[in-house]
């Protein structure tokens, strides 16, 4: 699963500055708090979050520390960080995120495994055909 950190703001858009396309909808900076010019979209493991900031370089400061972040956890779990001291706390962070990774992706494999078997059995309920496989009684 995969971090990622966006910047969206006023100059970015042909239209005025009135939306600004984020994913699959627009959205309204024109609807942005007052003293926000600019906003940054996070989208994690099942989840996006939108911040407004007072300037697109504020944004930018926050988007690249935070990838900055993501490539020194990288950095750390592929065991490459040995001569870098970092903060004990991090190790407890690392392994809560490792947590909630892991039951993502538990959760994951169940559902798929569930979705499987729910359509093997629709196909198999509906191999005779007819009224009887779609549950009508004659």
């Amino acid at each position: 699963a995969t971090i990622d950190a966006r910047i969206v703001s006023n100059n970015d858009n042909d239209d005025g500055g009135v939306f600004s396309d984020i994913g699959d909808f627009k959205i309204g900076l024109d609807m942005l708090p007052e003293g926000c010019d600019a906003l940054f979209v996070i989208s994690s493991i099942g989840k996006t979050q939108y911040f407004a900031v007072e300037s697109r370089e504020e944004a930018m400061t926050w988007v690249n520390s935070l990838r900055q972040m993501r490539q020194d956890a990288i950095t750390r779990n592929m065991g490459h960080s040995k001569d870098i001291p970092y903060p004990d706390e991090w190790k407890s962070f690392d392994k809560s995120a490792k947590r909630l990774r892991d039951q993502k992706t538990r959760i994951k494999s169940k559902l798929d495994a569930m979705n499987t078997k729910e359509q093997e059995m629709r196909s198999l309920g509906g191999a005779g055909g007819g009224a009887a496989g779609m549950g009508y009684m004659s």
